[in-house]
C-alpha cells in the first residue's frame, strides 16, 4: 500500500466504535464497546478482486459503489474503469476528524465524479449518519449509479442470521432479461432448482443477487441483519427517494454461507449501462439508473445502528424515526428498541 495513504481512522463514543480505511473509503468495523463481534468483517483478498481492481483497494466491510454497480462495459474495462466504480478502488483524503466526526473526499478522475463524505456518530448511542455529496466534474452529463454495499461475514454471519427489510416486489438478477414471469415478493424467492426459499434466512446453497424495490408507500427504506448466535442487530435506514432499491447478495463456499450483502441504492440491474438501456430503464415503476448533469451535485445520506438484543428477539418488523428517536419495532415476541438521538445527530434527519 502507498505510504502516503493515511492509516485507518477510528471514531468512537461511549457505546460503539467504527473504523474507516481511507484506501477505498470503506467502513471496515462497526461494533459495540465490550463486544468483539464486527458484522462488517467481510474482506476480499487481492486474488479475489476483479482484474481491473487488483492494483487498487480491496472490497471490504461497507464500501461505496459509485459510477456503476457491477462491471463496466468492454470499452470502459479497456479504459481502466474498475468493477463497482473508482471510489472503492482509490485513496480518499482525510479532511478533518475527531472522536465522533470524520470528513473525507476523493476524486474519481475516470468516472468524472468527486465525492465529499461526512460521518457523524451520535454522542452517546451506537448510531451514525453518513452524508455523501457527489459532484460531476466533467463538462457532460452522464448516467451513474450509487449503491451502498455493507457486507456481512463470520463470525456475525452464520446459518442462523436473519435479514429483514421493507422490500416489495423483486427478482433474481439471473433473470434480469426476463423479469415479468419471474417476479418474486419479499421474503419468498426461488433458487436455481426452482425450490422456494425464504430470504430472511435462506436454506438453499445458491450464489445469487436478488433485487427488490422498497415498498412504494413508505417514506424510508430500511434493512437489518440479526444474529441469534450473538444476540446482535445491525441495520440501515434512509430516505426512500434517495435509494429506492434493496439488493441481497448471497455467496456460499462448500455449502456454507460466507458473504451476505445487505445493499441499497439507485441501481436496479447489475449490468453495464449499455445493457441496462437495452433491457429496462424502469422496473416496478422505479428507474434502474440515475443521471447527473454537468457540474451538478447530488446529496445522499443514510443512518446505521448496532444494538444488542434479548433472548426473545426474532427479527425486525419496522424501522422508523419518531421525532428525535430511532424506533426499531421487533417481530412478535421480541422487545422493541428505542434510541433517543442526541441533538447533533437528530439535526441530520431529512425533512
Amino acid at each position: 500500500m502507498d505510504s502516503t495513504i493515511p492509516a485507518k481512522i477510528k471514531l468512537e463514543n461511549d457505546s460503539a466504535s467504527l473504523v474507516v480505511d481511507p484506501f477505498g473509503g470503506a467502513i471496515t468495523t462497526f461494533r459495540l464497546k465490550g463486544n468483539d463481534i464486527n458484522p462488517l468483517s467481510f474482506v476480499f483478498s487481492k486474488e479475489q478482486m476483479p482484474v481491473n481492481n487488483k492494483t487498487g483497494a480491496i472490497f471490504q466491510g461497507h464500501f461505496l459503489c459509485l459510477g456503476r454497480w457491477g462491471e463496466p462495459s468492454t470499452g470502459e474495462t479497456n479504459a481502466g474503469l474498475p468493477f463497482h466504480g473508482e471510489p472503492a478502488n482509490i485513496a480518499w483524503t482525510i479532511k478533518k476528524s475527531n472522536e465522533t466526526f470524520l470528513e473525507m473526499d476523493t476524486v474519481a478522475a475516470k468516472e468524472g465524479l468527486r465525492v465529499h463524505r461526512t460521518i457523524l456518530m451520535d454522542q452517546y448511542n451506537p448510531v451514525y449518519a453518513v452524508k455523501e455529496m457527489v459532484n460531476n466534474i466533467n463538462p457532460l452529463g452522464r448516467l451513474y449509479n450509487i449503491v451502498q454495499h455493507p457486507t456481512l461475514a463470520a463470525p456475525f454471519l452464520d446459518e442462523s442470521t436473519i435479514v429483514d427489510c421493507n422490500a416489495f416486489n423483486g427478482f433474481d438478477q439471473a433473470f434480469y432479461k426476463n423479469i415479468s414471469p419471474n417476479v418474486i415478493e419479499w421474503p419468498l424467492a426461488k433458487d436455481d432448482r426452482n425450490k422456494s426459499i425464504n430470504l430472511r434466512n435462506p436454506d438453499s446453497y445458491y450464489n445469487s443477487v436478488y433485487s427488490f424495490a422498497v415498498k412504494p408507500e413508505d417514506d424510508y427504506g430500511w434493512i437489518t441483519a440479526f444474529s441469534p448466535t450473538h444476540q446482535l442487530l445491525i441495520g440501515y435506514i434512509w430516505k426512500r427517494s434517495l435509494y429506492p432499491w434493496i439488493h441481497l447478495w448471497q455467496h456460499y463456499i462448500d455449502d456454507t454461507i460466507t458473504y451476505r450483502g445487505i445493499e441499497f441504492g439507485t441501481a436496479g440491474i447489475h449490468q453495464p449501462f449499455s445493457e441496462i438501456l437495452d433491457t429496462a430503464t424502469t422496473v416496478f415503476g422505479e428507474k434502474t439508473y440515475g443521471y447527473i448533469d454537468a457540474g451538478e451535485t447530488i446529496n445522499k445520506n443514510h443512518f446505521s445502528f448496532i444494538h444488542s438484543t434479548c433472548n426473545e428477539f426474532t427479527g425486525v418488523e419496522n424501522v422508523y424515526f419518531a421525532n428525535d428517536q430511532l424506533m426499531i419495532k421487533a417481530r412478535k415476541g421480541g422487545r422493541d428498541i428505542s434510541i433517543k438521538l442526541t441533538q447533533q445527530l437528530a439535526s441530520e434527519l431529512p425533512g
